[in-house]
């Protein structure tokens, strides 16, 4: 059988809750819904470090991030280890990225690359307009503009890859992966006419405090203009895969990096300076906002049309499970789990929880922010407990409370629910090598000394 193509394209701060086919009625989001209806829908999708780099690093080593390297933002993935491109290569693909990489600088030689033939990406962008974008060792080139969104420039770029690798390879199996910045902050870098969503109407859950309400409205409404630009462009991708008459034969995956508070919880953005900084965090915390991401995978004839799956599934699970639905060879050094029979139809032993945790502080040199903390989530259950004393632990009932707000850790009826979270949170800590308790920590940011190096100079004191 010839192996199947993949196209994975992911957005940045994306949660599982602001597409509509995962629910939000006010959304527009046709193409993503029809690619849903098409294939699978996860619906226990996580990030296991919810912060932009650590997903990345995850996805492509299919090891935690305390394995990997990546600890946090600006961390270099260590080299000697075997990632998704370079198994892919290996099976006889030929593989490119396009996009916002944020696992390092440009110019991208081949050691930069971590197994990937050709990059035209930039390591981050100042927003959505603008991107300094270097096409493997060629840079770097300011691209965008007042008129011309990130989004649009590199999925012309990606489609033209494919285009041409379709009509000169056509016998050769391709792995293109794309990663767009929006609907991360600032949201309102967007093209005006994705600017349709009137902040009046915006309903917020009830978790997002009253005094904060009017602000985010208008935040969720720029948000969701984000995510409705997005979806024309994941509707472009699937015309052009028609239209090469290759949809059949590709893996189509769409999903996110994190998740966005969007004022869940009290939480703003690492810049809202007026917040006290434990609620500067528009992402890496414990909450379902955070952790839960969307993610869809179309494969015509292989996972059935308009289907879902409740299977927990990590950001660490997405390379095993990939190389198994193409038949390549899975190194047994990796942390995740083939979980492809999930989205087949076969039947497998299904993980009990998914890990999760935060090791740095957003940015190198940050100072304070959301604390160090690890967490495990059953499908019921979130259990998730802070390094700093001073932080309060979490345990939420997400049947009885899926919002998230009675939090029971100190609740005298939950104490034995607490100590199996617990006694689970142990064992992946002990199953995995995170030296959370143990290990020794830098006195001056109290991060963990894993070896961990910076992607530039300029990130060293």
């Amino acid at each position: 059988m010839k192996k199947p193509n993949i196209v994975y394209v992911f957005a940045d701060q994306l949660r599982h809750s602001a597409l509509g086919c995962y629910g939000n009625s006010q959304v527009k989001t046709p193409n993503m819904d029809r690619l849903a209806g098409e294939g699978m829908r996860m619906d226990n999708a996580f990030s296991s470090c919810p912060i932009c780099s650590p997903y990345r690093a995850e996805v492509l080593s299919g090891l935690y991030a305390h394995q990997n390297g990546v600890v946090c933002n600006e961390y270099e993935m260590r080299h000697d280890i075997t990632t998704l491109p370079i198994c892919l290569k290996e099976a006889g693909y030929d593989t490119a990225f396009f996009g916002k990489w944020h696992l390092g600088y440009g110019p991208y030689t081949k050691d930069k690359r971590y197994g990937f033939d050709h990059m035209m990406a930039n390591n981050l962008p100042r927003d959505s307009f603008s991107g300094i974008y270097w096409s493997d060792e060629e840079g770097p080139f300011d691209l965008g503009g007042p008129d011309t969104w990130l989004p649009i420039i590199e999925t012309d770029a990606a489609l033209e890859w494919v285009e041409d690798h379709a009509k000169n390879e056509p016998d050769t199996p391709f792995f293109m992966m794309m990663s767009w910045i929006p609907p991360h902050w600032p949201y309102e870098t967007i093209p005006e006419r994705y600017n349709i969503y009137n902040p009046d109407d915006m309903i917020l859950p009830g978790n997002v405090p009253e005094q904060l309400s009017a602000f985010e409205k208008k935040e969720l409404a720029l948000y969701y203009g984000n995510v409705t630009g997005l979806d024309d462009q994941v509707g472009r991708i699937m015309a052009s895969l028609d239209k090469l008459g290759i949809a059949d034969d590709t893996i189509f995956i769409f999903s996110s990096d994190h998740g966005d508070h969007l004022g869940a919880h009290g939480f703003g953005k690492p810049r809202d300076m007026w917040l006290h900084h434990s609620k500067r965090g528009s992402k890496a915390t414990p909450f379902d906002e955070s952790v839960h991401i969307p993610f869809i995978i179309r494969w015509p004839g292989h996972i059935k049309s308009g289907s879902d799956s409740d299977v927990i599934f990590n950001s660490v699970d997405v390379m095993p499970t990939l190389l198994s639905l193409c038949g390549a060879s899975i190194p047994p050094t990796l942390a995740g789990r083939d979980l492809s029979f999930a989205m087949t139809g076969g039947v497998g032993e299904e993980p009990e929880s998914a890990f999760f945790q935060i090791l740095g502080q957003g940015w190198p040199h940050r100072g304070p922010w959301l604390g160090y903390w690890r967490g495990v989530r059953t499908k019921r259950y979130t259990y998730a407990r802070w390094w700093d004393e001073d932080l309060e632990d979490m345990l939420f009932d997400r049947e009885a409370d899926p919002l998230e707000m009675n939090n029971l850790v100190n609740n005298p009826d939950y104490q034995d629910l607490r100590q199996e979270m617990e006694a689970l949170l142990q064992e992946w800590l002990a199953k995995t090598g995170d030296p959370f308790d143990t290990g020794e920590r830098d006195p001056e940011t109290h991060m963990l000394k894993l070896g961990q190096r910076f992607t530039h100079e300029k990130w060293m004191k």
